[in-house]
This record gives structure tokens, sequence and C-alpha cells, in this order.
């Protein structure tokens, strides 16, 4: 369980709450005291089960979270004791807060967003409980923030129901940089006896035979080999912002033809993923979308439709389609494409995806977009622990709009990572989102 110490270690982070006013106690005819008795022991029994849950986390955002809806429960039930001491005894208040009117009407309304909330912390409790890996680290992250959320309801219901105010957060501040100490690349050794490999040879996949012409192409044109893949970074003229060009060849044919290849690539902020048949499609004049069927890594064969490419040599993926295409083969060692043409003739393409680690990272990080399977309510517990850390990235919606991008890469910045804007993660793993 965290003590105080661990708290305030970690306030740069979540900053403790501040006591502002006075409260008077001359509100006793609003008071149900019973009332508060038993929302005081419903309390208790959640601090119990709350403090037993939070000796699971080692630290990182979740054991901040966890801490915080802590201590709102401990100081939610120390308000509502002084309050019913202070009916019972006339004594002053230990606890100073300011004083509210009742609102009956208000607290009616909060109550119906308290039953919504407990739904929304029961559905999160079972998709933790009910999954692993990054989507059970994700789902605990919205379990914990919509807690949080439903013990800030309940202060406003009090304040709204009693009369009981409570204090607000005081400024945010933001973390301390961490500083960074720049990796040395590994010491390399020549042998005797062996055959030297080209200088655009990546030394991480010596299985590949870099002496392939297609390879001392790439190089000639100024790409830089990285497994399978030939990568190129430009700029867009229309903006200048970065553009990453990637071509897959393990496909490709020796001869003067039969030159099929994936091309993934950012251009002008916008991702795409070419299969480049390197063939004239005719295809079906009255569509401008081609079957594509996807087998990736050892599952089922999918068919797809994908849009055709003004070069009648193949047919693509665009935008958020793109996106989604390139987080689907992340981690994957093999890919087949097959695209049907014009009188049913097909053209296969069986891919190795040596290197890919780092071509999607790189179009990804051009296009502003994470690599990791986020859907919305995802987005918002980023959203909700950028917030909490001083980065203003709004109102929490799940929307990853340019408010988020800036809180985020200013976050990023102060801790010394790459200014992407986007949830990525080594982000999420700084975060204490999830483990390395």
């Amino acid at each position: 369980m965290p003590n105080r110490n661990a708290l305030k270690a970690v306030a740069a982070l979540f900053p403790p709450l501040i006591f502002a006013a006075s409260m008077s106690t001359a509100q006793s005819t609003y008071t149900d005291l019973d009332a508060l008795r038993s929302d005081i022991a419903a309390i208790e029994t959640e601090i119990s089960e709350v403090e037993a849950a939070n000796g699971k986390y080692q630290g990182g955002a979740l054991a901040l979270i966890a801490a915080l809806n802590l201590e709102t429960l401990r100081l939610t039930k120390s308000v509502l004791e002084a309050r019913i001491t202070a009916e019972e005894t006339g004594a002053p208040f230990e606890i100073v807060v300011p004083a509210v009117q009742p609102d009956p009407v208000l607290a009616a309304s909060i109550l119906a967003d308290i039953q919504t909330q407990q739904a929304s912390v029961d559905a999160a409790k079972t998709e933790a409980a009910n999954s692993g890996g990054l989507v059970q680290a994700l789902a605990l992250t919205r379990y914990e923030t919509e807690k949080l959320s439903l013990a800030q309801l309940r202060q406003a219901w009090f304040r709204a129901q009693y009369g009981i105010a409570f204090p607000t957060n005081g400024a945010p501040q933001a973390p301390t940089p961490v500083a960074r100490t720049a990796e040395q690349p590994p010491a390399t050794g020549g042998g005797h006896g062996t055959r030297s490999k080209p200088d655009w040879a990546d030394p991480d996949y010596p299985e590949i035979d870099y002496e392939m012409e297609i390879f001392k192409q790439l190089a000639a044109g100024d790409f830089a080999i990285v497994g399978w893949w030939g990568l190129q970074h430009s700029r867009a003229a229309i903006d200048d912002s970065p553009q990453v060009f990637a071509i897959n060849v393990s496909d490709y044919g020796t001869g003067f033809s039969d030159h099929p290849s994936l091309k993934v690539l950012c251009h002008e902020g916008e991702a795409r993923v070419i299969f480049d048949a390197d063939s004239f499609i005719m295809g079906d004049f009255q569509s401008n979308t081609l079957p594509v069927t996807i087998r990736i890594g050892n599952e089922e064969a999918i068919p797809q439709r994908w849009s055709k490419l003004t070069s009648n040599k193949g047919a693509g993926l665009f935008g958020d389609k793109a996106q989604n295409f390139i987080r689907k083969l992340v981690g994957v060692e093999k890919l087949f494409l097959r695209l049907e043409g014009d009188r049913g003739r097909l053209h296969d393409l069986s891919l190795r995806l040596n290197g890919s680690k780092k071509v999607f990272e790189e179009v990804a990080e051009a296009c502003h977009f994470s690599l990791l399977d986020l859907g919305r309510e995802d987005y918002k517990a980023v959203q909700t622990l950028l917030n909490a850390a001083g980065f203003d990235a709004g109102t929490p919606d799940g929307q990853w709009g340019p408010g988020s991008r800036k809180a985020m890469a200013e976050y990023q910045a102060s801790v010394g990572l790459p200014e992407t804007g986007t949830p990525d993660r080594a982000t999420l793993v700084r975060m204490g989102i999830l483990q390395e």
C-alpha cells in the first residue's frame, strides 16, 4: 500500500490536495446523520478493498492513480466523519473546507452520473480480468482512472446533497526531466577466413544475401538497408514535413521483370501501403478497388478490397486503413498477398518481414500515429494521465487531436524521449502503463 512519503515523492506527477478555507457547521438541518454513517461504512469497505488491490501495483502510472484514488476516498471519509462530529458535539472541524448550499436537484443529477460511472468501472474491471499483455495493461489503467472519476463524482454528490465542499487540486507540476546516457555502439572486430559483407549489409541479419543486385541498386540510391527493406528519408515539397519510403524486396525477381514488392511509406503526412505487382492490371473499369487476399503470419487468409493505383500496376491502402494494416504486421515474420487482376489473373507476393520493426516505427513517427492498437478508451486514459501530470491534453474524450499531440510531445521532451506526439510503446513504458 502506498504510504504518504511515497506520495510526496511523486508529487511532481500528482499534486497534493490543498485545503483552502473554513466550513460553517450551521447546516445541520440538511444533514441526515444516519445516511452519512451508512456512506462512511461503505467508503471504509471500499478503502479496504482498494488497499488490498493497490499492493499488486509495482510503481508506475497505475500505482500513482491507485494511490490518488485511495487518498480521495480517505479524504471523503475524513470530511464526513468531521461533519458528523460537528453536528453531534458542536466541536470545530479538524479538516477545514469551504461551505456551500445543498442543491437536491443537482444531487439527483449527479447520482444518475454516479450510476453510469459505476457501470463504466464494472466494465473496465471485467475487461482487465479477462485480458492479458498490452490489452490488460491498458485495461487496468482505464479501470483505475474510472475508479478515480467515480470517487470524484461521489465527492460532488456529497457537496450537492449535504453542502459539504471538497478542495480542488493545486496547479499541476511537470515531472523532473530524466537525464539520458547515450548508448555506445557495440565494438566490432575483424576475423580471418570469413567473407566480408558489403558496406550496406545489415549486420543484424547475416543470413540475408546482400550481394543481390537489388540491394546494390538500393544502396546506390541512398537507401539504408534494414533487413529485407530499403529505407529512405526525405522532406515533402509542399510543407517540409518528414517523409519515409520503405520497400520490401524479399520476393524480388532476378531478371529484368517480375519485381513485385511491398512499399510502406509516409507521404505528406499520410500513411500508405502499396502492393506493387510490377505488372499492368486492367481490373474492372467500373470499380476503383481490386480484390486482395492477405495472410498475416500463420493466420487464416482474409479477402479484402484495396484501392487501385493510378499506375494500374497494383493496389494500396491509404490513411487510417494503412495505419491499421501496419499495426497488424507488428511482430509478424511473414506476409502473403494475392491480387486478382483482369480475367482472373493472380499476382502473388510472399514476403519475409525481417527489419520491419525499424521501418514501421519510422513510418509511424513521420505520420504521427501509434503502432499500438489503441481504442478510444485507451486514448482517454492516456489523456487523463497527461492532464494529471501537468500537460494539458484538454478534456479526456478519446480523440487524439492537436491538443493531445502537443501535450504528449511536451511530456516526451520532459523525460528525454523523441517528441513524436503519439502514445508509442516507449512513452507508455516511461509513463508506467506498459512494462519493458
